[in-house]
């Protein structure tokens, strides 16, 4: 059975609010979630269920369940949209490794009698493993059917930017990556764009590991990011989904418009996400000017320094929740002997601190 472009679906694919039938069933209304942004789908779209999946297919699902700590999901244009039982979503099969948040993986099959989840406000959904305390379990839906179109099965692939197998040139890259997800890292990227921009840079940024969403990415342009890019722009809803990093990396970085390019890598150095493949790629850290290191507190930036360390990995500065106050920052600096600064109090100094205007003068 199939939905094609009837009128009750073009209806909800436009956004409209009333029920429809759908596979003789009565839902309220059609969601399109953040996580297939790149592939601009409006009203044209129609969707056929089977049994195949792979990561990155673009599926509609019906909500079967709330939860009132994970109420909504992100659109297109990155605005926030509740959910309620009987909504349908169009989203992307993906995977979830959040140490604060849902874990799940993509779906090896697909089968409307075995409830899917919703894995994260960007749409991304798949098969619920565990959850925090405080979220509880996360909204379950029901698979309906897979986008299609004349050449097939929509994927997230189709919107790819080539891929490349180097960086191209030389401009100075600032990393910030953290101890854990929820330390700062976005905050501090922010913060430095302004900075960066004050000086006179022209700063592309990217998030560059975690799960789909624009929320983040949205942040950077807001701060005066000329250019922003994520892992959604290779195809790839989520990065616990990848191989590795790096091609990733390389391609998006690539892309960038920028003098100056600066890159968060989500969740945490050590975790699922495949942020370890860049930090051990020569070609790749031989273009970073700066590591930033956002701790979520001093035992975590110790950890953080005794592993990059083995990296060969020099840390610039640390930043983020650690160092709030001087009873964090003060205690790093005089301990591990590197720069404490926390970015959303001292963005200018911290920008300073990082040398960077020293390193374009030396590749200028």
């Amino acid at each position: 059975m199939s939905l094609h472009r009837s009128s009750a679906a073009l209806g909800l694919l436009a956004g409209e609010s009333q029920e429809s039938e759908i596979f003789g069933e009565r839902y309220r209304t059609m969601i399109i979630t953040s996580s297939t942004s790149r592939l601009n789908l409006g009203a044209n779209i129609h969707f056929e269920p089977t049994r195949e999946a792979s990561v990155g297919d673009v599926v509609v699902v019906q909500v079967l369940t709330e939860n009132p700590a994970y109420p909504n999901v992100e659109q297109p244009d990155g605005s926030f949209r509740k959910i309620g039982v009987g909504d349908v979503l169009v989203g992307a099969l993906g995977s979830r490794q959040a140490l604060r948040g849902f874990v799940g993986h993509a779906p090896e099959s697909l089968d409307p009698e075995v409830p899917l989840a919703l894995l994260n406000m960007g749409g991304v959904i798949g098969v619920f493993v565990d959850s925090t305390t405080q979220l509880g379990d996360p909204a379950f839906v029901r698979y309906l059917g897979t986008v299609v179109d004349d050449a097939g099965v929509v994927n997230l692939k189709r919107s790819a930017i080539p891929a490349v197998e180097e960086i191209a040139g030389y401009r100075p890259i600032i990393l910030a990556i953290g101890t854990c997800m929820n330390v700062g890292k976005t905050t501090t990227i922010a913060k430095l764009i302004e900075s960066a921009t004050k000086t006179g840079h022209r700063v592309g940024a990217a998030k560059l590991a975690g799960v789909a969403a624009l929320r983040d990415t949205g942040e950077f342009a807001k701060a005066g990011a000329v250019d922003v890019k994520s892992f959604l722009d290779c195809g790839v809803p989520s990065t616990v989904d990848a191989d590795s990093l790096a091609p990733i990396f390389k391609t998006v970085v690539s892309a960038l418009d920028g003098d100056l390019i600066v890159v968060e890598l989500g969740d945490g150095i050590v975790g699922h996400y495949h942020v370890e493949t860049v930090l051990t790629d020569p070609s790749i850290m031989s273009h970073v000017a700066a590591v930033v290191v956002c701790a979520g507190d001093i035992m975590a930036a110790y950890g953080a320094k005794i592993y990059l360390d083995q990296l060969g990995v020099p840390i610039h500065a640390f930043s983020g929740l650690a160092t709030e106050n001087v009873a964090g920052s003060g205690y790093i600096q005089d301990w591990l002997g590197v720069q404490a600064i926390n970015g959303l109090k001292e963005p200018d100094r911290l920008f300073a601190a990082l040398g960077i205007e020293a390193e374009v003068l030396a590749n200028g």
